[in-house]
């Protein structure tokens, strides 16, 4: 048994394992005890259905609805959660909620919690884009009407919007908008967007991945050891990427139309020069600070690849010493990030962990949604955007942002704080009807 393992095991209570494995000790105690008990006969039911992303394969979706739920849960103690999900028995241990099958086997189950919760959730995430689909926003925008149908009240629970190139995807925002009681977007730049779509109040709620419980240090460096990371006192750069292709107009969704490429996603002409600078930047960061390379993938089904491509960095990598981590647990992750000298950031959630844990961060923006979570945490010069990145060849600047941010260390605790109390006001605020 592994030193991190034997740690988790001593620390777990017996009933805390099952499919998430051990590391689900960690999950925050609201997910556990939800699904172990009842609520105080004090507390008041309630009932709420949450519409979120990818909960069952990208990590970043998985950590924004346990933290939803955990948070949401600590502010109104008689919550009851139902979402979708493919594996009803994750969504009981990870989230303390009901599960609703995805697809059309699910419908009339969507149907029917819709009908008889108190409220409905849309969101956290990036929902409300069409960078990589067109047939995204109508997919949402009549999702919600039916909800709408079926339920008055909706609210857009801190949804990142944009790009919405495309009028129609504009009008199916609309719609949906139009549809929900309240609307919540999680940063400056979807802010900007959704005042446009709509003539309700738009309200700014952070992320609420920003107040996930990560597990103890200790646990970490533990986990770190086990995969042979010597914690010497040496930096440790983190590394979070994720395949880049050029925004264009597209109807079949990236999932779907992976199903029929014949190129792997690191032999993509933008993948070989993405690979290409960085592994120039990492290994010119690593030798100036003596660092290892951590690369921290966290979406790798096959139509992503964020496995592929850092193994393909780290293949062009010539004097850096790195390793590819895979982490499957949201709260292991955000102790791991806590354990950095700094973050690339080429996902948005590790760059959230990351930030949240007091790790400086550096971004590689390809949405918009970096830019508004980079200006919200006044760090506006500390990202890059990654098509001017491959255009300009911009391993100096790049370079220079990761040396600066160890150099700086931790800047952002009084406004981390203040960005987790924005989502606490309005978790507490969540049930108020408007007058």
């Amino acid at each position: 048994m592994n030193g991190a393992q034997d740690l988790i095991n001593r620390n777990a209570r017996p009933d805390q394992t099952g499919e998430l494995g051990t590391l689900g000790a960690f999950l925050p105690a609201e997910a556990h005890d939800s699904a172990q008990s009842d609520p105080p006969a004090s507390a008041q039911r309630r009932h709420v259905l949450i519409l979120a992303g990818d909960t069952d394969h990208n990590l970043g979706d998985r950590a924004i609805l346990q933290a939803t739920c955990a948070e949401i849960r600590a502010a109104h103690p008689g919550a009851a959660f139902t979402v979708i999900s493919a594996s009803r028995k994750r969504a009981h241990r990870a989230y303390g909620a009901d599960a609703i099958p995805l697809g059309p086997r699910g419908f009339f189950q969507l149907c029917a919690a819709a009908a008889r919760s108190d409220l409905i959730l849309c969101g956290g995430g990036g929902l409300f884009q069409d960078d990589d689909s067109l047939i995204k926003m109508p997919y949402w925008g009549l999702r919600v009407a039916l909800m709408r149908l079926l339920n008055r009240r909706i609210i857009g629970y801190s949804l990142g919007v944009g790009p919405l190139d495309a009028a129609s995807s504009r009008w199916f925002a609309r719609l949906a908008f139009a549809c929900m009681e309240r609307v919540a977007v999680r940063d400056p730049k979807a802010l900007r967007i959704t005042r446009q779509l709509t003539g309700r109040p738009v309200e700014l709620v952070p992320d609420p991945a920003l107040l996930l419980r990560p597990v103890e240090p200790e646990i970490a460096r533990q986990w770190l050891r086990d995969q042979g990371v010597t914690l010497d006192g040496r930096p440790l750069i983190g590394v979070a990427l994720r395949r880049w292709f050029p925004p264009r107009r597209r109807i079949v969704p990236n999932r779907i139309s992976a199903r029929f490429r014949r190129r792997s996603v690191t032999d993509e002409p933008e993948a070989q020069r993405l690979t290409t600078l960085l592994a120039q930047v990492l290994d010119r960061i690593a030798e100036q600070q003596q660092a290892e390379i951590l690369f921290l993938p966290t979406y790798t089904l096959a139509h992503e690849g964020d496995d592929r491509i850092c193994q393909a960095v780290l293949a062009k990598m010539t004097s850096a010493t790195g390793r590819v981590l895979r982490i499957d647990d949201p709260t292991l992750y955000k102790g791991v990030a806590g354990e950095l000298s700094v973050l690339l950031g080429g996902r948005m959630h590790p760059t959230i962990f990351a930030a949240a844990a007091g790790t400086p961060v550096v971004g590689l923006a390809y949405n918009p949604k970096f830019h508004g979570f980079f200006t919200l945490l006044g760090l506006e010069d500390r990202v890059l955007d990654i098509a001017t990145f491959l255009q300009l060849g911009q391993v100096d600047e790049l370079a220079g942002l990761l040396a600066a941010a160890i150099k700086e260390g931790p800047r952002l605790g009084e406004r981390i704080d203040a960005l987790q109390q924005d989502i606490r006001r309005f978790n507490s605020a969540l049930f108020k009807r408007d007058s």
